[in-house]
């Protein structure tokens, strides 16, 4: 800690506004950490968006499948009646 001190009192970054080292320490720390923390918002905020637009471009695409899909759902009635056509030849 007293290292950290001791480069931040030389270093320009740090105010000369304070009433001794561990003010000005937490001053310059509180300045440091917004910078951080702004940059790695805006960074995270973008790829969230991104991850946003492809999910909802793969639900759209996803649903104009399985709409046009939707007819070879349901069960072919001939194959039911040739089952139960199976089913009285064997009786």
């Amino acid at each position: 800690m007293k290292q950290v001190l001791d480069i931040l009192q030389d270093s320009t970054i740090a105010s000369k506004i304070g009433k001794d080292k561990r003010s000005r320490f937490w001053g310059v720390y509180k300045r440091v950490a917004e910078e951080h923390d702004g940059e790695f918002l805006e960074r995270y905020t973008t790829d969230m968006d991104i991850v946003l637009i492809f999910s909802g471009l793969f639900s759209a695409v996803s649903t104009g499948f399985i709409v046009a899909m939707e007819s070879n759902l349901s069960p072919d009635p001939s194959d039911t009646t040739n089952d139960l056509l199976r089913q009285l030849v064997q009786i």
